[in-house]
C-alpha cells in the first residue's frame, strides 16, 4: 500500500469517527426550557471565504465577516458607496460586540467575585483592540468613498494583518452559538485535503489546509497564553505545509498526518483551557460545549496519530462528551465528577502530546 493510500485510509477512519461523534452528540436531548447554552447547537459550514493575498483564508460565519465579505465584493464591482456602507456596518457590528462584552464582563464581576483579575484584564484588552479595529474600518470606509483606496491591494494594506488581528479579538468575546457550530470544521478540511492530494489535485488540497489554518487563527483569538501560542504556531506550520502540498512535494503525506495531529492537539488544549475558564465563571453550559469541542479535537488528533493512539483516547473522548452533554443540558452532575473529568481529559491530551513530541502540560 502506498503512503498516499495509507493516508487516505487513515483520513477515512478519522472522518468516520468524527461523523459518529457528531451524530451521537446531536442525539442527546436537551430540556425545552433550556437557555441558549443549554440547547443543541447544530454544526454548520461557512457561507463563503474571504481570501487575503491569495493565501490567508477567513471563513464567513458571523455578521461581521458577512459585512467584510460584502464590502470586498462591492469594491470588486466598483460600487464604492456600497463598499463603504458595508465597512461602516462591519465597524458598527464590532462596536456592538465590544459594548456587549464590556457590559457582560461588568455584570459577571459583580455576580461572581471569584473571577480573576487576569480574566477581567483579558476581556478589557480584547474590548480595547476590537474598538480599535472598528475605528480602522471607519477610516477605511472614508478612504474608499474619497477614492484614496483605489485597488483591493490598497484596501488590504489598510486592513493589514495587524488590523485584522485587532478585529479578530472579537472571538475572545463571542458567544457559544457563533463559534461552536464550526468547531469541527478544521477536521473536515484536513480530510478533504487528503482526498484532494490523493487525486493529485494539489492546488485544492493546499486551499483546504489554508482554510483549516484560518479556523485555527479564529481559535487562537479566542484564548490567551500558551494555548494561543500553540494554535498560532500550528497555523503557521499549516501555511508552510500548504505551500509544499500546492507544489506537489513528494512525501508530503507523512507531514500532513503529523501536522494535522498536532493542530488538533492544539485545539484540544485550547478548548479544555476555555472550559476551565467558563467553569470558573460558573458558565456551565459554555464549559460543556468547550469540553465537547475538546473531546472532538482529541479524537481527531489521536486518529491522525494512528490506531494505538485512537484506541487509547477513545475512553476519555466518550466520557468527556458525556460530561459535556450533562453540563449543556443542565443534568445532574457533581463537582467531583467534573474535577475528575477535567483531570482525565488533561492526562489524555498530555499523553498524546508526548507521543507527538509535545511535552507541554495540559
Amino acid at each position: 500500500m502506498t503512503s498516499a493510500l495509507k493516508l487516505l485510509v487513515l483520513a477515512t477512519l478519522v472522518a468516520a469517527a468524527q461523523i459518529a461523534g457528531v451524530a451521537w452528540a446531536q442525539g442527546q436531548a436537551a430540556p425545552s426550557n433550556s437557555a441558549s447554552t443549554r440547547a443543541t447547537i447544530p454544526s454548520q459550514a461557512p457561507s463563503d471565504w474571504i481570501i487575503y493575498d491569495n493565501t490567508t483564508y477567513t471563513p464567513v460565519i458571523d455578521v461581521f465577516s458577512q459585512h467584510i465579505d460584502a464590502a470586498r465584493k462591492a469594491f470588486d464591482a466598483k460600487d464604492k458607496k456600497k463598499a463603504a456602507a458595508e465597512l461602516r456596518a462591519a465597524s458598527d457590528e464590532l462596536k456592538l460586540q465590544a459594548d456587549r462584552a464590556e457590559k457582560e464582563d461588568a455584570t459577571q464581576g459583580i455576580a461572581d467575585t471569584s473571577v480573576s483579575a487576569n480574566d477581567k484584564q483579558a476581556v478589557q484588552d480584547a474590548v480595547k483592540r476590537v474598538n480599535a479595529g472598528a475605528l480602522k474600518l471607519r477610516s477605511a470606509a472614508a478612504d474608499v468613498e474619497s477614492g484614496k483606496i483605489k485597488t483591493k491591494a490598497d484596501l488590504d494594506k489598510v486592513i493589514d494583518k495587524a488590523a485584522r488581528a485587532d478585529m479578530d479579538r472579537r472571538w475572545l468575546i463571542t458567544d457559544v452559538a457563533t463559534w461552536y457550530p464550526v468547531s469541527a470544521e478544521p477536521q473536515r478540511h484536513f480530510t478533504d485535503a487528503v482526498a484532494d492530494y490523493a487525486r493529485k489535485d494539489y492546488k485544492t488540497s493546499a486551499a483546504d489546509i489554508r482554510k483549516a489554518a484560518g479556523y485555527l487563527r479564529i481559535e487562537a483569538n479566542r484564548t490567551t497564553g500558551k494555548a494561543k501560542q500553540e494554535l498560532e504556531n500550528s497555523a503557521a506550520r499549516l501555511d508552510k505545509l500548504a505551500t509544499s502540498v500546492g507544489n506537489g512535494v513528494v512525501k508530503a503525506e507523512q507531514s500532513m498526518a503529523t501536522e494535522f495531529a498536532k493542530a488538533n492537539h492544539a485545539l484540544a488544549l485550547e478548548h479544555r483551557s476555555k472550559a476551565i475558564e467558563s467553569w470558573a465563571r460558573k458558565e456551565y453550559g459554555k464549559a460543556g460545549y468547550e469540553l465537547k469541542a475538546s473531546a472532538q479535537a482529541l479524537e481527531s488528533a489521536a486518529g491522525w496519530a494512528g490506531k494505538e493512539a485512537a484506541v487509547g483516547a477513545s475512553g476519555t473522548v466518550k466520557a468527556t462528551r458525556n460530561l459535556g452533554d450533562k453540563l449543556v443540558a443542565g443534568s445532574n452532575w457533581t463537582r467531583d465528577e467534573v474535577s475528575k473529568g477535567f483531570e482525565s481529559l488533561g492526562n489524555s491530551i498530555r499523553a498524546l502530546g508526548n507521543k507527538l513530541g509535545r511535552v507541554k502540560k495540559a
